[in-house]
């Protein structure tokens, strides 16, 4: 068995790494895979008679995981991405319940 690091900038949550596996599994060859959304790193045990290196490179870029895509662009910040009830509404406060207080015990108290 010979084992291959890949990177996967774009498996960034855990159905990219179920999608990932599934790729991965359909191929003859494959023994295990370890897939990571927090590091975007797949860990791929592979017999190299029966599938190469470039089969799997070729399968992750299929499937838009390969080394070259891109990161997920986050939502933007903004006054158009705002709530224009948030600043209607004026300020929120929160008020912690005598009772959860006094279950909580003095470690709890901040």
């Amino acid at each position: 068995m010979e084992r291959l690091i890949l990177s996967a900038p774009a498996m960034y949550a855990d159905h990219h790494v179920l999608a990932v596996r599934e790729k991965l599994l359909a191929l003859a060859g494959v023994d295990e895979i370890y897939a990571s959304s927090a590091w975007h790193t797949v860990i791929v045990s592979y017999d190299p008679e029966k599938l190469d290196q470039a089969a799997i490179e070729t399968t992750m870029a299929d499937a838009g995981y390969g080394p070259e895509s891109a990161t997920p662009i986050l939502a933007e910040w903004g006054e158009r991405f705002q709530d224009p009830a948030w600043k209607a509404l004026g300020s929120r406060v929160t008020q912690t319940n005598e009772a959860d207080l006094r279950m909580s015990g003095e470690f709890r108290r901040y």
